[in-house]
């Protein structure tokens, strides 16, 4: 599977998805302009994961912020992980900054959308 890696900016998150690796991992800030257009590579390659997944996979999140587009975007991206459990092994980690109670509650609400292990991480910068 070819390996999928996003820089991140100031309102874009990182994407770093090598499952060789065991890196399949999302972080800082998600507030892009055109969200659908931002995140269509991850969808797309995602899509093509689930017919071919690792034996186990650990999912990554550290987010910062998100905007309403990024959330209806990761329900998209959390449904397709659901897929990719039904063929093996799948561990979500969702870091959030201990005290952002906005993070903690949008992953708080993904871990209720979820079939896979979803573990909230709290971490202190």
């Amino acid at each position: 599977m070819k390996v999928l890696k996003i820089k991140a900016t100031s309102e874009s998150p990182a994407i770093h998805f090598e499952p060789q690796k065991e890196i399949l991992e999302i972080s800082g800030n998600s507030m892009p302009e055109d969200s659908v257009g931002f995140y269509e590579p991850v969808i797309e390659w995602l899509k093509q994961y689930i017919q071919n997944p690792m034996p186990v996979n650990e999912f990554i999140f550290k987010m910062n912020m998100l905007n309403t587009a990024s959330t209806k975007i990761f329900v998209d991206i959390f449904k397709l992980i659901n897929d990719i459990s039904e063929k093996s092994e799948v561990k979500i980690l969702w870091y959030y900054n201990y005290g952002d109670d906005d993070i903690h509650e949008v992953g708080t609400d993904f871990r209720d959308f979820v079939s896979a292990s979803f573990e909230m991480v709290a971490f202190q910068e």
